[in-house]
């Protein structure tokens, strides 16, 4: 490659990154428009004299959040600030050749904002399966849960749920609260439990909690749950002959390597995915078998 071929690359590198990011980040820039405005009238009032200058300024400082609320609960693929913008995905990180992927898939949460899943459904990336969380604990549902399950019914690809396990909560509770937002179909992957935090009353405790939520969800939705956790979590926890008939899914960022010794059915790899309709990086994940074994999981 020549001099002048490799600074055409890196320029043609640069432009893809600056425009992902203008077109997966719309509000961070809109904010900073609307900051800097905030500024700028300020200093402008501030060379002003008398009291009505202080109170047009108020009015102008409290409209800002306002403002801001009102793009933020509009969708703002909707809006098409960006028409001209190109989506840019970086299908490289989910090819079979570079990374060994078996069958491609994305896990979410309210962290990705609004999605748009018409879109996500016409990615160039090979989306076969999307996991989506649903609760958090015994209290919190993830805001973006309901919206994102019926919207994304009905595509190409499988869907699941999962629920973050928080050792220090009751484990019946957490199931019961989990239970009573997700109710899953024929056809739907298993429920996932996110197990990812120690517990301060001990590994005993914590493990009886797990296997308590384990067991309720496998009694109420008819198939055993999958446990998705870190490389050290699973070999502190996990490697026993208890948890030998529970599919794992894993997280690790640092290559296949990094899962070559544990019995993986999903691998997240990446968190650093740019997909079509998603705001921002998203988590990129790997299953261990073809399309048609990933339909066999499903529930039935």
């Amino acid at each position: 490659m020549t001099n002048i071929e490799a600074s055409k690359s890196s320029e043609s590198i640069l432009v893809n990154e600056i425009t992902a990011y203008i077109h997966h980040h719309p509000l961070r820039i809109i904010t900073g428009i609307v900051c800097v405005f905030g500024v700028l009238i300020t200093l402008f009032f501030l060379q002003k004299k008398g009291p009505k200058k202080w109170l047009i300024l108020t009015v102008l400082i409290v409209f800002i959040p306002f403002a801001f609320r009102i793009v933020r609960m509009t969708p703002v693929k909707k809006i098409h600030f960006f028409t001209a913008v190109e989506d840019y995905e970086n299908l490289d990180k989910s090819s079979f050749e570079k990374n060994g992927i078996r069958t491609f898939g994305l896990d979410i949460s309210h962290h990705q904002g609004y999605i748009d899943w018409d879109s996500v459904a016409a990615s160039k990336h090979p989306i076969q399966f999307i996991f989506i969380r649903a609760t958090n604990g015994t209290r919190i549902l993830d805001r973006e849960f309901h919206r994102n399950w019926e919207e994304s019914r009905g595509k190409s690809f499988l869907r699941g749920v999962y629920h973050y396990y928080r050792p220090s909560q009751n484990s019946t509770n957490q199931f019961n609260f989990f239970k009573s937002h997700v109710y899953l179909r024929k056809g739907d992957l298993p429920p996932v439990l996110d197990m990812e935090e120690n517990s301060w009353f001990g590994r005993d405790n914590l493990l009886r909690g797990v296997k308590n939520w384990l067991a309720l969800a496998e009694k109420h939705y008819g198939v055993k749950p999958i446990i998705y956790t870190n490389r050290d979590f699973y070999l502190r926890y996990f490697n026993t002959k208890d948890f030998k008939p529970y599919h794992f899914w894993i997280a690790a960022y640092s290559g296949r390597q990094r899962v070559a010794d544990i019995p993986w059915t999903f691998h997240q790899y990446t968190e650093q995915m740019y997909v079509k309709g998603i705001e921002g990086k998203v988590d990129g994940d790997d299953f261990n078998g073809d399309r048609k074994a990933l339909e066999k999981l499903t529930i039935r």
